[in-house]
């Protein structure tokens, strides 16, 4: 009896530990890093080439649909791009809401019957945050909407822009009472027997909150900053995914992370390389045309303006440019050999950097939502896509990309725009006669440097103050 016991009790922990320790089982994993669930047919059967063959045939229709939406969306412009993403937004919040119940195996009719508004809460600070977010980056836009005379030409005009100039005013006020609502909402909710779910799916409402919106959302500055600066980096991560593929397949040997035991070394080092290559012919093509460089100042579809129209001409640069100015020292030794001059459009070089970029950090997402679906044991985080898994798969390395995109714009395209904002939000909370004092001054001093003529000083001088 007792040996029989002990075997139960050996086999029960030989369970146990594949249960937990499922990188010790050499799992195999899909070609996009996840679990592969459930047996497959025998390699080299024909019920197994039929399956292959099927399911290439609809990841190919798929990924053409949905590249094929993606330039017409794309082509449409500026605000059909910002309810493309908000949409995006969406869906993989849902997708990974759903995924967060499904964890700890609660139905949905079930949690509706005992925890009813429970789903609206998290919605609700989805909503919230997106209010925060479109609100900063969107911040100027807004304020042009609001200051034009043809929005208030009608009643119904007039009431919505003194709304939206409250909204401008009071934003982050708002937001902050917007989040006690919430706050109090979630509270006033916890119900006895099912708080280690409840605080459970708050935690996991707030990391898809700060992983999936607030990064991407940093994609809607780069939309009206110009086509380009999201386009680009989109294309360039999905440049990177295809021939680290490729070059993986043709050359991959040496494992890079046990959390993608499919990705190698040289997949990762060959598709880099290719994507910085590729990155020189692709921002130049975009380049040319002006639909994808010019930013947009309204709403409005015909206010395009060409702001950084020097980023998109040639211009001259030194190697000795792109060298840290503390190496500069020894300009008279070795580094004069590197210095000579070539003529390239600054957006070339901005690519480049993005490429880089694009190509050695922005994976680390992908392998970072791997991570995540080993620890979840599932193989996608959803069934968006035919054939592709979830919309969140495919967005993975996308987040990381809209952040540093967003911050390289800002720094080395146009690095005042940051300060701008700040001072128009300041600006609104000004009283109408500091307004207009400031106004004037403004005025007077833009004279001074010869900027304005002498018929704009006398009209300033006509301002009562």
């Amino acid at each position: 009896m007792g040996g029989g016991r002990k075997v139960r009790s050996r086999g029960k922990g030989k369970r146990e530990i594949l249960k937990s320790h499922p990188m010790e089982l050499g799992d195999s994993r899909g070609s996009s890093g996840e679990w592969e669930v459930g047996g497959s047919p025998e390699e080299g059967s024909p019920k197994s080439e039929e399956s292959k063959f099927s399911s290439l045939y609809v990841r190919t229709l798929s990924g053409v649909a949905l590249a094929l939406g993606f330039g017409v969306i794309i082509r449409l412009g500026h605000l059909y791009c910002l309810v493309f993403l908000l949409c995006i937004q969406a869906v993989i919040t849902r997708e990974l809401f759903d995924l967060a119940r499904k964890t700890v195996n609660m139905k949905t009719e079930d949690e509706t019957k005992d925890l009813p508004g429970f789903r609206v809460q998290q919605w609700y600070i989805f909503s919230v945050a997106c209010f925060y977010m479109y609100g900063r980056l969107l911040h100027e836009i807004i304020l042009v909407e609001v200051s034009s005379p043809n929005s208030k030409a009608t009643t119904a005009g007039k009431v919505l822009m003194s709304g939206l100039w409250f909204v401008l005013k009071r934003h982050m006020l708002i937001t902050y009472f917007l989040y006690v609502i919430g706050f109090v909402m979630g509270v006033l909710s916890l119900k006895k027997g099912k708080l280690r779910y409840q605080f459970g799916q708050y935690a996991s409402t707030i990391a898809i909150i700060l992983f999936v919106l607030v990064q991407t959302s940093f994609f809607v500055a780069n939309i009206f900053d110009g086509l380009i600066w999201f386009v680009l980096p989109c294309a360039l991560v999905i440049v990177n995914d295809i021939m680290a593929y490729f070059a993986g397949k043709g050359f991959g040997r040496t494992p890079l992370i046990k959390l993608s035991p499919k990705k190698t070394m040289e997949g990762f080092v060959g598709g880099g390389a290719l994507t910085v290559l590729l990155s020189i012919p692709l921002s130049e093509v975009m380049s040319r045309f002006e639909w994808l460089t010019c930013s947009r100042s309204s709403f409005a579809k015909e206010n395009l303006e060409c702001r950084y129209s020097q980023v998109f001409e040639p211009a001259l640069y030194h190697m000795t440019d792109f060298i840290p100015s503390v190496l500069h020292q020894f300009q008279e030794s070795w580094l004069s050999y590197l210095d000579f001059a070539f003529e390239v459009k600054p957006i070339v070089i901005h690519g480049i950097f993005l490429a880089i970029f694009a190509s050695s950090i922005a994976p680390f997402g992908g392998f970072f939502a791997s991570g995540v679906k080993r620890a979840l044991k599932i193989k996608d985080f959803g069934d968006s896509i035919p054939g592709h898994g979830g919309l969140t798969d495919r967005m993975d390395c996308q987040c990381v990309m809209a952040v540093f995109s967003y911050v390289w714009v800002r720094n080395f395209v146009d690095p005042y725009s940051l300060a701008t904002a700040g001072l128009l939000s300041r600006i609104l909370l000004l009283d109408k006669q500091s307004k207009l004092a400031l106004f004037t001054r403004l005025g007077y001093l833009l004279h001074g440097q010869g900027v304005l003529p002498a018929k704009v000083v006398q009209e300033l001088n006509k301002i009562k103050v």
